[in-house]
């Protein structure tokens, strides 16, 4: 049959989700009823049954043609019921021995409480916070602190360590460097944050169900995930979606789900995804086009992807493959098969795509294959940037490297923000190690895209400090040969080599040219661009 009509695409789909779905919830039920022998018969049942209706699925597909705006199926009467499980006579089920992750499988039941009072520090206008809030938190025994600056606010999120953060998105023009910064920050990165943006208005926050998220944030639960692996689920199937999710978050994931494509392709720039399970057919962008631009942006290019789909096509597995997937599963499909070439996809990426621990961009092994490419390609209009922190080691030395760790997180961030703002959709984002970088980007984007990494980088540079020192413009501390100095604050130097004047012949030349550069920026005070003469 014609697997590349649309419109025979979506009867496949429409015919093969429901039992996907049963399958899934069948997954669920044995790892929650196992133990008991109604539910195992039960289990059983349903299974024949699931699978009846598989072979009957597959039948149908097999006869099924479109033939002008109908699709017709021709099946021969002497396959109806053949292979039919239920001809066979059921045989007493088995327990099966799944397994659980340690100290995650095991949910406990329990009363909920309203949360403990806690201190509560407010980085917000005061004419954004209605009185009747204000009331209703201190009812609730908070203690509220109040910070009228962005800066005021980060200082007193270190110093006091309160039980949730309230921010005010239009406090002032570094509200959102104190969200990156506070979220960030190992001594703040804990403290649950509850966002009060552009759209609430005066009384944004007299709200019961911002209320309810200030209790649910101050529960705890929102801090406990984020040490946990995070799964991105894309389907429009609601009832798919959620068993995926639970199955899981069973085993200790954390899962998002999104039903179209233009989301997948909006959240991925929000936050990091350890893997992305992505269905083929979806409501507004197909899905082989949602793999091509997730490949093409810097904060995706090296995330496991595994396509879902219906249909059973060779042509459209070796498409999916071509275009950068990792897998590609047909439904219906077991938890277990699932569950496998998930973490099979994981170890992939871990042991092949050489991305950084901590910032998750590619590493050196990417960055040498994209320089690589581009040369091999004759390409004569790039540059290589190499961006690196000067004055971090004092600021490692002086502020551990839990904090140290944080401002290479926010400068990666920093660079793939700014990168997918100003520079093509082809430009590229790596991880040396420590804090260096590297950007390849396009000669006529060059000047924009280094000029607003390094304004960008220079506004956030003295939150990174406290007061004292970001008052002063300078710290403390030993040199390499172990005297007392003082260094200024962190600032970016960037490095650019192209092949406008001298065509590169392998990437080693690439680091080599751009020696000479770094050692007269390191004699240059504060963050600097230098493009090799």
């Amino acid at each position: 049959m014609d697997t590349s009509s649309s419109d025979l695409d979506r009867f496949i789909h429409s015919l093969i989700s429901p039992l996907t779905a049963l399958q899934g919830a069948v997954g669920l039920l044995r790892r929650a009823d196992g133990d008991t022998q109604r539910a195992l018969i039960l289990l059983a049942t349903i299974e024949r049954n699931v699978e009846r209706l598989r072979v009957a699925c597959d039948q149908i597909l097999n006869h099924a043609e479109l033939a002008g705006d109908s699709i017709q199926i021709a099946l021969p009467t002497e396959m109806i019921g053949a292979a039919n499980p239920h001809d066979h006579p059921p045989t007493q089920p088995q327990p099966q021995e799944l397994p659980a992750a340690p100290d995650r499988a095991v949910e406990v039941s329990h009363v909920v409480l309203p949360p403990e009072p806690a201190l509560l520090l407010l980085l917000v206008r005061p004419e954004a916070v209605a009185p009747s809030l204000r009331e209703a938190m201190e009812m609730r025994g908070h203690r509220l602190i109040w910070a009228q600056h962005t800066s005021d606010g980060i200082d007193m999120a270190r110093q006091f360590r309160p039980g949730l953060i309230i921010l005010d998105l239009q406090l002032d023009s570094q509200a959102y460097l104190a969200l990156h910064i506070l979220g960030e920050d190992p001594e703040t990165k804990m403290i649950p944050l509850v966002l009060l943006d552009d759209s609430a208005g005066v009384d944004g926050l007299n709200d019961a169900r911002l209320l309810d998220e200030i209790d649910a944030s101050l529960d705890g639960a929102s801090s406990l995930q984020r040490s946990r692996q995070h799964i991105l689920i894309v389907d429009d199937e609601p009832d798919i979606a959620e068993l995926i999710a639970a199955q899981f978050a069973g085993e200790g994931y954390l899962t998002t789900v999104v039903d179209s494509g233009t989301e997948v392709l909006r959240i991925v720039r929000e936050q990091p995804f350890d893997l992305i399970l992505l269905d083929l057919l979806l409501p507004d962008i197909d899905g082989f086009t949602v793999l091509g631009g997730l490949r093409v942006q810097p904060e995706t290019q090296l995330t496991p992807i595994i396509l879902l789909s219906a249909i059973n096509s060779p042509a459209d597995k070796v498409r999916g493959l071509q275009l950068g997937a990792d897998d590609y599963i047909t439904k219906p499909f077991s938890a277990a098969e699932l569950n496998a070439r998930v973490q099979a996809a994981m170890r992939r990426s871990e042991r092949e795509g050489g991305a950084n621990p901590s910032t998750r961009l590619p590493g050196n092994i990417a960055i040498e294959r994209a320089i690589s490419q581009r040369i091999d390609h004759h390409d004569s209009n790039f540059a290589v940037c190499y961006c690196d922190i000067d004055n971090f080691k004092a600021y490692n030395d002086t502020y551990g490297f839990l904090k140290g760790d944080a401002v290479i997180q926010r400068t990666a961030q920093i660079l793939l923000d700014t990168v997918r703002e100003y520079g093509n959709p082809d430009d590229f984002v790596g991880h040396i190690g420590g804090d260096d970088f590297v950007v390849i980007t396009s000669l006529d984007r060059l000047d924009q895209v280094c000029g607003k990494v390094l304004e960008r980088f220079d506004a956030t540079a003295p939150l990174l400090y406290d007061r004292e020192a970001r008052t002063r413009g300078f710290i403390r501390g030993e040199d390499r040969q172990g005297r007392l100095t003082t260094f200024p604050l962190v600032s970016l130097s960037i490095i650019a080599v192209s092949s406008r004047l001298r065509p590169f012949s392998h990437p080693g030349e690439v680091a080599q040219r751009s020696v000479e550069s770094k050692k007269r920026a390191k004699f240059i005070p504060g963050s600097i661009l230098v493009i090799e003469e």
